[in-house]
């Protein structure tokens, strides 16, 4: 009887040591899993960010692009791009304008607008030599 009274109290200090390493080793396993979830989220932000950014500078090339080819059938024309949608119901838009610059020359603006990020490019063209 003695012997099992002795094992039993061993057992029982032991018990509490191992409830600490379990909440220990969940506490650090929860802090990697949070870090890790937080910097995939960030970098997905981050990516988002970088494609709206590089979309919008595409639409304003297709601004650019439409304004020129108009501007190549007439060269008098100066209405401009109204607001465009591209791809239609996306929201992510281009427009252009159109207007006289110096010596004769044309000056294009055209503007590509995706979420929060809009583009600029600005073209100065010149009919004949």
């Amino acid at each position: 009887m003695v012997r099992r009274r002795i094992q039993f109290r061993r057992l029982k200090k032991r018990g509490g040591a191992a409830l600490l390493l379990a909440l220990f080793v969940m506490t650090l396993t929860s802090a990697l899993v949070v870090g890790t979830l937080d910097a995939q989220r960030m970098r997905y932000m981050a990516l988002r960010n970088t494609w709206d950014w590089d979309r919008a500078r595409y639409l304003a090339e297709a601004g650019l692009h439409e304004a020129l080819s108009h501007l190549e059938s007439d060269f008098g024309w100066r209405a401009g791009i109204t607001t465009t949608e591209y791809p239609a119901g996306s929201g992510s838009t281009y427009s252009a304008t159109v207007s006289e610059g110096d010596d004769g020359a044309v000056t294009v603006v055209a503007t590509g607008q995706v979420g929060d990020f809009s583009r600029h490019i600005t073209a100065t063209v010149k009919h004949g030599g």
